[in-house]
């Protein structure tokens, strides 16, 4: 019986504040090792002590991790705003994958895993890259670039960031160049495979593709910045295919205001996942039923559903706000009996059985009403939402209601 693992060098150059670095480590310490056998390779460029000595606990704790130090003293600016880059900075990122890349093919590993040290990963992230058999392939993550901004993947078409397709020389509307780039962002919410022109910062890399030519070399001819563009595009040069994976989407920690959603990404993996499925559905479906037709919500629900879903209901409230708008009518939505059906360990979407009554207040007058339903969870960019929500079937008496509520 063959139990050999193929192994992979999880490599990374750091220079990271504490807060974000513990988050980066917590995550690689979950990640899931059935199929694969990990080993790390930390390049320290911290300007923070306390930094350095957590890569040295993590040596301690987890097999298989090397550390080399490297020292510079050029400044990387953080801000809540952005992240500050230079040529300088880029081509020395540049020059230290390189050496990790050496090391790949010096020691024989059949992947090299690169990752930004302020990603958060799914624990199932490595293995199920291997399982999708391409040569270069990133899981995806969202993005703000800027606070105001919306949240963006890191892979995009072509150039230095277009995320819409077109000829070569085509000529686009503003318009039509948006609705494509849309279409593009839709997409990339759907779980999948699929084909892209540039990506980074979380990427296997298969070592037939590094034994190709795939590195971050400068390509002196080409003014587009950053070293993960001449990467793609030397590996495109080498027909090498470039793709990102959205089953699995990991979390971005572009800033220390993003700490906390690090928090509730990772919640999704312990044991209490059919608890935190309930919370979200309970608490969006009650905020979705706590407004007044005539003086608007008490509760935000728009948080708890997805945006496909959201736009469907604002648009079924709008339509119902102009019925009773007259009449003052009140609902409120109270949630009960909840029951988890998603058992599966490997489940994507999860999904929950409930009761909902309907308490409504009309000019004084006082009515009821009681549904079966369902609804389903997803989860975009580590953040649970609801995307699907049904009335399976009217509950009509107080016997049926007591029948379905019991435990």
């Amino acid at each position: 019986m063959n139990n050999y693992k193929k192994r992979v060098l999880v490599g990374s150059p750091i220079r990271q504040k504490p807060a974000i670095l513990m988050e980066f480590l917590e995550s690689l310490k979950g990640v899931e090792q059935e199929c694969l056998e990990l080993s790390y390779l930390f390049i320290d460029d911290n300007d923070n002590a306390l930094s350095s000595e957590m890569l040295q606990e993590f040596s301690c704790q987890v097999s298989n991790v090397s550390i080399h130090k490297h020292s510079s003293r050029d400044q990387y600016i953080r801000s809540e705003v952005t992240h500050s880059w230079n040529e300088q900075l880029v081509w020395k990122v540049a020059h230290l994958k390189n050496m990790i890349i050496q090391i790949a093919l010096e020691f024989n590993y059949d992947y090299l895993f690169f990752i930004d040290s302020d990603i958060v990963l799914h624990p199932k992230t490595i293995e199920h890259l291997a399982q999708t058999d391409k040569e270069i392939i990133s899981e995806i993550f969202w993005t703000k670039w800027q606070p105001d901004f919306p949240a963006l993947p890191q892979v995009w078409i072509e150039d230095h960031y277009t995320m819409y397709q077109k000829q070569r020389n085509e000529k686009l509307s503003p318009e039509e160049a948006i609705i494509r780039q849309d279409q593009f962002l839709q997409m990339l919410r759907k779980p999948g495979v699929y084909e892209v022109g540039g990506l980074g910062a979380c990427t296997l890399i298969h070592k037939s593709a590094l034994e190709k030519g795939a590195n971050f070399k400068e390509i002196k001819n080409i003014s587009f910045w950053g070293e993960d563009r001449h990467f793609c595009i030397r590996a495109a040069a080498l027909d090498i295919g470039l793709f990102v994976d959205t089953s699995y989407p990991a979390y971005h920690i572009y800033r220390e205001s993003d700490l906390e959603g690090a928090a509730s990404f990772r919640s999704r993996f312990n044991n209490d996942i059919e608890s935190e499925v309930k919370r979200i559905v309970s608490d969006g479906i009650r905020a979705l039923g706590s407004y007044h037709y005539a003086l608007g919500y008490e509760n935000d629900w728009r948080p708890y559903f997805s945006t496909e879903l959201r736009d469907v209901l604002e648009a079924q409230i709008k339509q119902q706000a102009h019925q009773y708008k007259e009449n003052h009518t009140k609902v409120n939505a109270f949630v009960e009996n909840m029951e988890y059906i998603s058992d599966m360990p490997d489940i994507k979407t999860h999904y929950v059985e409930f009761s909902l009554h309907n308490y409504i207040l009309e000019k004084g007058e006082r009515s009821e009403q009681h549904f079966k339903c369902s609804a389903s969870v997803c989860y975009e960019e580590g953040i649970g939402f609801i995307n699907s929500f049904g009335i399976e079937s009217e509950l009509r008496n107080p016997i049926e209601i007591n029948s379905h509520l019991k435990p």
